[in-house]
């Protein structure tokens, strides 16, 4: 295999990225690699070569890990552990500036957060592909410019729509056999922060996780693209339950007749300040004014602190809210994306809004465990704690979608994987 820029893969190129990316303290993704051995020291900083990466020929190694992960193989898959050549510093926007890695497409030019042009990379392993020249990805765009782009087949694929275009789309002849969904292995939620401010009291987060009925107001705002969730973990991993935890109070149970939901509207408005994903200022936006008016309605006000995704990025990082408004989507195919890597309070993505003891020793536990059955337990046990305090209010799982145009060739699915889309195996029919 080669890289972009002609040079063979090798194993040194794998143990440098490793090496590379756990020493990489601005990556909020170098825990995922933390199981090989010696790693936790080049996270600290006490050492800089992996231990527990062992070269064999130049084609071949072998890992040791601390502990077993019966997952680690799908670690490996996630796109921040992707390989880089040997002696690669900071990665700029094109290939002649340390954008060079194997896939199908290599990089022309890269504006932040706004255009990724790739272009075919001839050096590619599989023979034929990819089938089309270049692609060019447009970011930061509203869901009513998708809309009005697609239609005018300035965009070959939209996804990120409003719910009510998905809907009008489907029923377009034009645009509804080029439609492919399947569900996403993607949880949408309130987060209450236990550690500061109002809600570091858990009787009053109980009462609004009681007195705010989702499920009342999800149908008419996101349609078929939803169902509604019953805590952290999606429908497909281990841990999930369709009926929830069975302690603790469950997203869209209202109980009006319940004294300690009256308790709940306060006399005076509670202020909660909120990090906000940007997802509920674009596509999910109606939805997002449904449920601040479920919060008002009780006596809470969200005041969003970000307007961007840097911004929430790095509230969740810091926890400096009192509310997170997010989404999280698996690493990798496994519940541990959902507990290690989301509640862990050291390595989870908002550990420093609800991680403590208790569920990083579940973490911990899920993570070494190979017995399926028993992973089930330990996760359905991190469900329950989660809401017997009531550290989460679970909104809904999504589903991933994409239309294409009638000119496009080779849509034939879309994954749960990063990118969704084989682009590889698309072309335009002239």
């Amino acid at each position: 295999m080669l890289f972009h820029d002609g040079r063979r893969l090798t194993a040194r190129d794998v143990r440098y990225s490793f090496e590379r990316l756990l020493l990489n303290r601005r990556s909020g993704s170098r825990w995922l690699i933390s199981p090989i051995r010696g790693a936790k020291r080049l996270l600290d900083g006490t050492a800089t070569d992996l231990e527990g990466f062992h070269i064999v020929s130049p084609a071949e190694f072998f890992i040791d890990l601390e502990t077993p992960v019966s997952f680690f193989p799908a670690v490996l898959s996630n796109v921040s552990a992707a390989i880089v050549p040997e002696g690669t510093g900071a990665i700029g926007p094109s290939m002649r500036e340390g954008a060079v890695g194997t896939g199908p497409f290599r990089l022309v030019g890269f504006d932040m957060g706004r255009r990724l042009e790739l272009e075919r990379n001839p050096h590619y392993w599989r023979e034929g592909h990819p089938k089309s020249e270049g692609i060019i990805f447009r970011f930061g765009v509203s869901p009513e410019e998708i809309r009005n782009e697609f239609l005018a087949g300035r965009f070959s694929l939209a996804s990120d729509l409003l719910p009510a275009d998905v809907e009008a789309f489907r029923h377009d002849p034009r645009f509804a056999s080029g439609y492919r969904e399947s569900p996403r292995l993607t949880t949408y939620y309130v987060i209450f922060n236990r550690h500061r401010g109002a809600l570091k009291d858990v009787e009053l987060r109980r009462r609004l996780v009681r007195a705010v009925d989702v499920g009342g107001f999800m149908p008419r705002t996101l349609g078929r693209l939803a169902v509604p969730a019953h805590g952290l973990i999606p429908p497909g991993l281990l841990g999930y339950s369709a009926a929830g935890p069975s302690s603790g109070p469950v997203s869209g149970a209202a109980a009006p007749s319940d004294s300690s939901v009256e308790a709940t509207v306060s006399r005076e408005t509670i202020e909660l300040s909120a990090a906000v994903h940007p997802v509920f200022f674009g596509e999910f936006s109606a939805f997002a004014r449904e449920l601040t008016e479920a919060f008002r309605e009780i006596g809470f006000l969200i005041r969003p602190i970000n307007k961007t995704m840097a911004e929430y990025v790095e509230l969740s990082r810091t926890g400096e809210a009192d509310l997170n408004v997010g989404r999280w989507n698996a690493d990798y195919p496994d519940a541990d994306s959902f507990v290690h890597g989301f509640v862990h309070s050291e390595a989870g993505y908002l550990g420093r809004y609800i991680g403590d003891p208790d569920l990083d020793r579940l973490a911990d536990q899920g993570r070494a465990e190979t017995d399926p059955r028993v992973r089930h337990s330990i996760y359905r046990q991190v469900e329950e704690r989660i809401a017997r305090d009531a550290l989460l209010l679970p909104l809904f799982h999504d589903q991933i979608y994409c239309f294409a145009r009638p000119e496009v060739e080779g849509l034939t699915s879309v994954s749960q994987g990063s990118p969704i889309v084989a682009y590889e195996n698309l072309s335009i029919r002239r």
